[in-house]
């Protein structure tokens, strides 16, 4: 630990460090400015909503986002272990880790020129926890008080060691309290029904960030320009645009130099460029994980909600034939947490496929089952698209008596359906929402995820006694034996099924140098061509 962490105890966060494989042309750096583009130009798909950072939960908001509201902390420089200083330049944490005192940075003001004060901090952590967006969860048991100009308190109902991480998050970033509730914010506990200010939020930005919004379209680009009253490093471009493009346009487009950076490509995108000397490709492990669920709510399915329904499906996935789609690099995902953070399962946890176990499950539920399974058809992640994987796993359970009926849909749709917890089989990914394992706590009984598989609190009281432990364990030690115990609990169950980790690679041009994948924020923009 550093100096400004030196009084957490038993912090539990990444315990791996990233990787990073550059190849291509080395000879340009970041440092070459003379040849960098005026307009950064970046490819990505996206799963946008909204750039409201109380209600956005989405892997390309966040990207866009942490680049326009600051937060009290931040990572940098890829290392996902220690938070480092952003509006608060420093904290102190009490002995049990119940209590936070943070300390502004002094001299910040919004794009706008209004100085940041505890008001806004305070305002902001409020209105995220009471909008109720998908992100609110990450203020649960927390409360927030200031008391003077400069000093934020946040107080946890337990010991919590996750505090320092969970505050980085874009979805808790700063917003100008003035500015929105001009524009029909609130930050009251009936936010959820009185809050109208989304729709300023998608046209306007509110923050203290590198950049500000001069445009935003959910479907389309999103367009930033610098903050002149940025209290920080400029950032080297005075103009990004993020395009919505599918992984097959993205590879054209860093081809032809009408993109700068690509954010999806595949294996087999990456090999059509290699030994290219214009392209920079930095790849490096990625936190986020795709898995399959099965419903384990009776009223939405009396099958998916079935122990030999969940052992037909456990047992009759070939993993590593999954695995083959995920490209080089990728890696099988033996539980919920992610393989370079604290507490998670090795190989001694894979499972081999049982054909025989897993048809005599399906016997057993009468045999020749069907079942619907929803999926984003829309968008892709490291160049893997769900479709295949989808038809994979369809095939695969074909051989056991079960058929898939694929059910694709466009993000939006898909996404509310899941999130709604309305799916009979849902295939999916989750990219951390934090750096530290207790994020992962949401895949059991009655947590964010698994009330989406239908799975709700008291639906078994061994693991929900366990995540209970957990979220008040602040010994590293203990913790870790703690999430292992809780992984191979929750894949008893089989209600979740963690499938793999694809490989997470940036391609940029020459011009721009290498710029690597961010374990936190998949990107920092502002960072790029420092």
């Amino acid at each position: 630990m550093n100096s400004f962490r030196s009084r957490l105890i038993g912090a539990g966060a990444l315990v791996a460090a990233v990787a990073l494989v550059a190849t291509g042309c080395a000879s340009t750096s970041s440092d070459d400015t003379s040849a960098q583009p005026e307009t950064l130009v970046i490819d990505k798909s996206f799963d946008l909503v909204t750039a409201d950072p109380a209600r956005m939960f989405e892997t390309t908001g966040n990207i866009v986002l942490h680049a326009v509201y600051d937060s009290l902390l931040t990572f940098e420089d890829g290392d996902s272990t220690t938070p480092q200083p952003s509006l608060a330049e420093s904290y102190e944490v009490n002995d049990d880790a119940t209590v936070y005192t943070f300390t502004l940075r002094e001299g910040v003001t919004f794009s706008d020129g209004t100085p940041l004060t505890s008001a806004d901090v305070v305002f902001s952590l409020n209105r995220a926890k009471n909008v109720q967006g998908n992100g609110s969860f990450l203020m649960d048991g927390l409360t927030v008080d200031a008391p003077d100009e400069s000093t934020v308190v946040v107080t946890s109902e337990s010991s919590n060691t996750a505090v320092p991480a969970i505050l980085t998050s874009a979805t808790l970033g700063i917003v100008n309290s003035a500015v929105v509730i001009e524009n029909g914010g609130s930050d009251a506990e009936d936010a959820v029904d009185t809050d109208t200010a989304q729709a300023y939020l998608d046209s306007a930005s509110a923050g203290s960030g590198p950049y500000t919004i001069e445009s935003f379209d959910v479907t389309t680009e999103v367009v930033l320009v610098a903050n002149p009253e940025y209290w920080g490093e400029a950032p080297a471009y005075d103009r990004v645009v993020v395009r919505n493009a599918a992984a097959e346009a993205q590879l054209m487009d860093i081809q032809s130099g009408t993109a700068h950076l690509a954010l999806d490509l595949g294996s087999d995108q990456l090999a059509a460029i290699e030994g290219n000397s214009d392209l920079i490709v930095s790849t490096s492990s990625s936190p986020t994980f795709f898995f399959l669920f099965a419903n384990a709510n009776s009223e939405i399915s009396e099958l998916t909600s079935s122990d030999d329904f969940r052992e037909a499906v456990w047992y009759g996935l070939d993993r590593d034939a999954l695995l083959e789609l995920a490209g080089d690099d990728a890696a099988l995902a033996y539980g919920v947490v992610p393989n370079t953070y604290l507490g998670a399962l090795g190989a001694e946890s894979a499972v081999e496929r049982d054909v025989e176990r897993a048809s005599a499950a399906v016997e057993r539920l009468g045999g020749d089952v069907t079942v619907s399974l929803e999926y984003p058809s829309d968008i892709a992640v490291s160049g893997i698209s769900f479709g295949p994987v989808a038809e994979r796993v369809a095939a695969q359970l074909a051989e056991v008596g079960i058929t898939v009926n694929l059910a694709p849909g466009p993000v939006s749709t898909t996404l509310e359906n899941y999130r709604a917890g309305t799916e009979e089989m849902g295939l999916w990914l989750w990219s951390p929402d934090y750096p530290d394992s207790a994020d992962y706590l949401v895949f059991g009984p009655g947590g964010i995820v698994g009330l989406r598989a239908g799975w709700s609190a008291g639906s078994n009281a061994e693991i929900e006694s366990l995540m209970e432990e957990i979220e008040t364990t602040t010994d590293a030690d203990t913790r870790e034996s703690l999430f292992i115990e809780y992984q191979e609990l929750m894949n008893a169950e089989g209600v979740i099924i963690p499938l793999f980790q694809p490989a997470a690679s940036v391609v940029a041009t020459a011009a721009v140098g290498a710029v690597p994948f961010d374990p936190v924020f998949l990107l920092d923009i502002a960072a790029i061509g420092k």
